[in-house]
């Protein structure tokens, strides 16, 4: 792609740039930054961020963490992120503060950044389930006082209907549609009835939003091999694998050949993986089996050809992880960026 070389001129100025600097203090102190001391050099960068961003490149995801909602560091701040990731998937969607609604409006009207949230299917399920043992945990002397249990189906519905209210409560620019769902070749009867409604009921409602909402973008996370109904996957932007458990590129091979199936979309996989844990004795989450980084490896697979399929780019869980540096913050984030929209060669 000829216009790939705007990505060279956005990585030397993020080494250059004022806002690449090592945070040593939880101190949110105002300095003034490029924007301020050269608004026309700013605006023609700026410029460049948005025109890679419009152009045929591999997209880059991250999953934010933006549960603080009094920030004590520029780490909690999205517009901190790198400026060319393309979508940006906070993982508290609901109950913004006006301040992060602010900053969800600047990364998208400047540098043409999308704000989505995954909504999903495992995660409902198990605060269902939760919902359920508390109830039987609880004591009554006489058990005709006990409730009724819930029924999923009505929980699911209405756990899916608030959840997307939440897009336009919001502004959000779309939707992650998780669901991983599972393989039915060994399920009885009664369990592929069950495993069938709860899969019609979740993505039916989906699918009937987007109808409805066609300026917003929908995006699926999980395993195209698993779903029953594969009829959203043509509306989906992309299609995220969930592969942070992958621990080689053999066994992202083995992956990307599982979820090359019939009736699914062959141009649009992304790579899911996940930043190092801040715990240092985890030396598992983030790693490979050869000791090395998960998502600089999965960054060079991804630039490898792969026969039939289009790997589009990777997304990127945990990435307030990477921001903490010594040498730069989001480091190895804005490493696997380059690395899957390299420069080309004179």
């Amino acid at each position: 792609m000829k216009n790939k070389i705007l990505l060279l001129s956005i990585s030397i100025f993020l080494l250059l740039s004022c806002s690449d600097w090592t945070e040593i203090e939880s101190l949110d102190i105002e300095q003034p930054d490029i924007s301020q001391q050269n608004p026309a050099l700013y605006e023609q960068y700026i410029k460049g961020v948005r025109d890679f961003k419009d152009s045929d490149h591999k997209v880059t995801y991250v999953w934010f963490d933006n549960s603080e909602k009094t920030p004590f560091s520029r780490a909690h701040h999205m517009v901190d992120l790198p400026d060319s990731v393309d979508v940006v998937s906070l993982m508290s969607p609901d109950n913004l503060a006006d301040w992060e609604a602010a900053e969800m409006e600047s990364v998208r009207e400047e540098k043409n950044t999308k704000v989505i949230f995954t909504m999903d299917f495992d995660a409902m399920k198990l605060n269902f389930d939760n919902k359920v043992a508390d109830l039987m945990d609880q004591k009554y002397e006489n058990e005709e006082e006990r409730p009724e249990l819930p029924n999923f189906i009505e929980f699911l519905v209405d756990s899916v209907s608030h959840t997307l209210s939440l897009v336009n409560k919001y502004n959000y620019d779309g939707i992650s549609i998780a669901y991983k769902g599972k393989s039915i070749l060994h399920m009885t009867e009664i369990e592929k009835q069950t495993h069938k409604t709860y899969e019609k009921a979740f993505i039916g409602i989906a699918e009937d939003w987007q109808i409805r909402n066609k300026d917003k973008m929908i995006v699926y996370e999980g395993y195209p091999q698993n779903l029953l109904n594969k009829n959203i996957l043509e509306s989906c932007e992309h299609i995220i694998l969930p592969l942070t458990q992958a621990d080689s590129k053999l066994a992202l091979d083995y992956e990307l050949i599982s979820a090359k199936v019939e009736n699914t979309p062959l141009d649009r996989y992304v790579i899911a993986v996940s930043t190092t844990s801040l715990d240092l004795a985890d030396q598992k989450t983030g790693y490979w089996i050869d000791g090395s980084r998960a998502l600089q490896g999965t960054a060079e697979w991804v630039l490898a050809p792969h026969s039939e399929v289009e790997v589009a780019g990777i997304a990127i869980k945990n990435v307030s992880n990477d921001y903490f540096n010594s040498d730069k913050i989001y480091k190895h984030t804005r490493n696997a960026i380059n690395t899957i929209n390299p420069s080309p060669k004179k």
